[in-house]
């Protein structure tokens, strides 16, 4: 029977915090202390060093006397002959040598701090090693130059008539000096510890610190992929933690308005579709049942309105594509200000009908551009169909091309009264949305043909706004580029 696969160690981000600065003050403090440790243990191997040197210095002094006073007698003879020389040595302490030290009837040796022996009894009588002039061993056993830790020459009236040697000994054996070195090691571990558990205390602290804002986005995160756009988190502090409360907020409040526009979107479009189709349902069934007669008139009904539905159908498909991705478009070699004369002439009629006059000024219009014809026609017969719906009789409507940037061209169109308010001129181009909703409805519109202006000059790289007219009515421009990217 195969094994379940065991599940994988996952360490939050405390945890690994944690590690992290452990980790790192354990490397530092090893570091640091290894380099105390040898630091501290060259420096009292000189330091011992130097007071052997002082040391056999003060001895060479002591033995200089006793041979003035008796000869190399006094330094000849078997092991421990050398005694009384070496416990005559004064304590390191700067004093010179007492007079009578070295001779068996002299003064005893000073006692060290507390009773205990001098340094120089430290000094055990077995590393002394006295030679003649010529290298020939007095006392004590000869040693070679590598066992050598000092040596000093015994001066006696300006002549070196003896020279004093002393052995070297493994590091710190003297007791006194393992128990100095063992804690000062001591003192580098429990630092080492107390510094170990200080990261770890300080580490949780932080890591909780932290990770109580993270956790606050991840929540976040999970009810906004529940739908609860309404969220909002309470961002305090100025981090990256804080930049990204923000940004979770600002999401949020994204998808809470895209959620509103798609729940009303969806009503509208309901609403749209079931007053054309309800229409077209009334008057099949009117035919059907013999009600209204199968005439010419009849069927020309059905068509206008299924016609209407069809248009609205198309227009939704367009946004829905814009939404998606940019309109296709086929770029060609245009002149823009035949097509305005074109779309001028297709509602010239319906203006002359409506009492609204018309006016087109390209002076100074760019020759050439690279536009899809169709969808540029689409927007500009839009924008006129716009104003002929909403301006009043007798009413103005004037339509102008100018160059705008460079590589740009503007079309601006103008209407006279009634004007639409400031508030509602950036939503003029949302789906579906209406100043007026009644109004639009019943002047057949469906909210859908700015929106449709909005995603054609988005996809020729332009863009397209609203605001008041000096006719008294409203004011749309569309900045396009001649020569939108990817149009050759």
């Amino acid at each position: 029977m195969p094994l379940a696969p065991s599940p994988r160690l996952r360490l939050s981000l405390v945890h690994q915090l944690v590690l992290l600065l452990v980790g790192a003050v354990l490397l530092a403090v090893t570091v640091l202390g290894a380099a105390v440790a040898w630091n501290l243990r060259t420096g009292f191997s000189d330091y011992l060093r130097a007071q052997d040197e002082h040391w056999l210095d003060r001895f060479a002094e002591v033995a200089a006397v006793a041979v003035a006073e008796r000869g190399l007698a006094a330094l000849s003879g078997p092991p421990g002959s050398l005694r009384p020389l070496f416990d005559a040595v004064a304590p390191s302490d700067g004093s010179p040598p007492r007079p009578g030290a070295g001779r068996p009837d002299g003064p005893p040796p000073r006692p060290g701090p507390g009773g205990r022996p001098p340094p120089g009894a430290l000094r055990t009588p077995e590393r002394l090693s006295v030679v003649d002039a010529a290298g020939l061993p007095l006392a004590g056993r000869p040693l070679a130059p590598q066992d050598l830790s000092a040596e000093r020459p015994i001066v006696v009236a300006g002549r070196t008539v003896a020279r004093a040697q002393l052995a070297r000994v493994p590091f710190a054996a003297a007791d006194v000096d393992a128990a100095f070195l063992a804690r000062q090691y001591r003192g580098i571990v429990m630092t080492a510890l107390l510094l170990t558990l200080l990261a770890v205390a300080g580490a949780v602290w932080a890591g909780r610190r932290w990770l109580r804002p993270v956790r606050e986005v991840q929540q976040a995160a999970r009810r906004v992929a529940q739908g609860a756009f309404d969220m909002r988190l309470a961002p305090h502090g100025n981090d990256e933690l804080t930049d990204l409360a923000h940004d979770i907020n600002a999401m949020a409040e994204s998808l809470q308005q895209l959620e509103a526009s798609r729940r009303r979107w969806m009503a509208e479009l309901s609403h749209e579709m079931r007053t054309p189709l309800a229409v077209l349902r009334g008057e099949v069934e009117a035919l059907v049942d013999g009600v209204r007669p199968r005439t010419d008139a009849a069927m020309v009904s059905l068509q206008e309105e299924v016609t209407r539905v069809t248009r609205l159908v198309e227009d939704f498909h367009q946004l829905a594509l814009s939404d998606l991705r940019a309109l296709p478009c086929s770029f060609a070699a245009v002149q823009p200000s035949a097509l305005l004369r074109d779309a001028m002439t297709r509602v010239q009629p319906r203006a002359q009908a409506s009492g609204l006059q018309l006016a087109l000024d390209d002076a100074g219009a760019p020759p050439l551009a690279l536009w899809d014809t169709q969808r540029i026609g689409q927007l500009l017969a839009n924008l006129l169909e716009n104003s002929l719906r909403y301006t009043d009789a007798p009413g103005r409507i004037a339509l102008q091309l100018r160059p705008g940037g460079p590589g740009q061209a503007v079309v601006c169109i103008d209407d006279s009264a009634p004007g639409v308010p400031a508030a509602d001129h950036a939503r003029l181009f949302e789906p579906l949305y209406r100043a007026d909703a009644s109004r639009s409805r019943r002047l057949g519109g469906s909210g859908l043909g700015m929106s449709i202006c909005r995603a054609i000059a988005r996809s020729h790289g332009g863009h397209i706004e609203a605001g008041a007219s000096a006719l008294g009515g409203l004011r749309v421009v569309v900045t396009l580029p001649l020569r939108p990217e990817g149009s050759a």
